[in-house]
């Protein structure tokens, strides 16, 4: 038995050293400007861009009035420059793709009461349809924060997340493969070019909501319920086209979260006078326009509501 175990523990050292020695490799051979590993699998993602800048710009020691976050929804959705000029400084760490496994991961190691006087949490139901594999592969390449990057690569429980864990190591030396020329301070990034044309949507595909993604949803609030960071829930403006059966079933589940967890909801999908074509870059993004009338309307609200406060002197 002894022998056996030994045995055992030398072949998974082997294959160990194998894996490992076999990612150096392709991590440190380039073609065509990028590592050899992102020609082994599509999931893989570069280093740089959007995600890369923001996490880097952001400190935890600043004082945020106001900090967005969720899918591509959040970062091209709510400028902080809006909302600096009414007076409120605003931090954007919505990433692509980023689901509320991400989101998490994400409060749980960068915002605190100190930091973050309101989360404002972008939900869409495109989001929170996806395992999270995309997103994951984002942020384990370009956080800073070595304990979100791990965390949520193994809250995947994908075999792959390894992988990624073993790339953001293998390459932690490297620079950003590119930069994105839309991002702004802030964390935002600026999208003035409009659909200039009608779209194809698709409609009537039921709901399918991941259940990882709802739980870490509900993980979430109780960690701000926890922390005393307060949380708002704000769906941003819909075409006009857009699957409503769809967003309408998204939108129960969302308002007995709510309720449920105390916190507030807004939802302005078809609560606005946008239009399809002008004020969106695609089929579910706003363009510059579209985020300046959006915002325009959801700022007075927060301050309405409260949510948008000065501290007590």
């Amino acid at each position: 038995m002894r022998r056996f175990l030994i045995a055992t523990l030398l072949l998974a050292l082997s294959a160990g050293m194998a894996y490992i020695a076999a990612m150096l490799v392709l991590c440190r051979l380039e073609l065509g400007g990028a590592a050899l590993i992102h020609r082994t699998g599509d999931y893989y993602k570069l280093k740089g861009g959007n995600s890369y800048r923001k996490f880097r710009e952001f400190r935890a020691d600043s004082v945020h009035d106001v900090v967005f976050i969720g899918s591509s929804h959040a970062y091209r959705g709510y400028d902080p420059a809006l909302f600096t000029r009414r007076g409120w400084s605003a931090f954007n760490l919505g990433t692509s793709g980023q689901g509320p496994l991400n989101t998490y991961h994400i409060v749980r190691t960068h915002l605190n009461p100190s930091n973050t006087r309101l989360l404002l949490l972008d939900v869409y139901e495109g989001a929170m349809e996806q395992d999270g594999l995309e997103s994951t592969s984002d942020l384990t390449q370009n956080l800073v924060d070595d304990r979100a990057a791990v965390a949520m690569a193994l809250a995947l429980k994908d075999p792959r997340g390894v992988n990624l864990l073993t790339v953001r190591f293998l390459t932690k030396d490297r620079g950003p493969f590119f930069a994105d020329s839309t991002y702004r301070p802030g964390g935002y990034s600026v999208r003035t070019d409009s659909v200039r044309g009608r779209l194809h949507y698709v409609r009537g595909r039921p709901l399918k909501l991941n259940a990882d993604q709802v739980g870490y949803l509900e993980r979430t609030l109780e960690h701000c319920a926890d922390a005393g960071i307060p949380v708002v829930l704000v769906n941003h403006p819909y075409p006009w086209q857009s699957d409503r059966e769809k967003h309408a079933a998204f939108n129960a589940m969302l308002g007995d979260l709510a309720r449920r967890y105390r916190v507030p909801y807004l939802d302005f999908a078809y609560k606005h006078t946008l239009d399809d074509e002008d004020h969106f870059y695609d089929h579910n993004h706003l363009n510059q326009a579209g985020v300046e009338r959006f915002n325009a309307a959801l700022i007075p609200e927060l301050e309405a509501m409260g949510l948008l406060h000065r501290p007590a002197q």
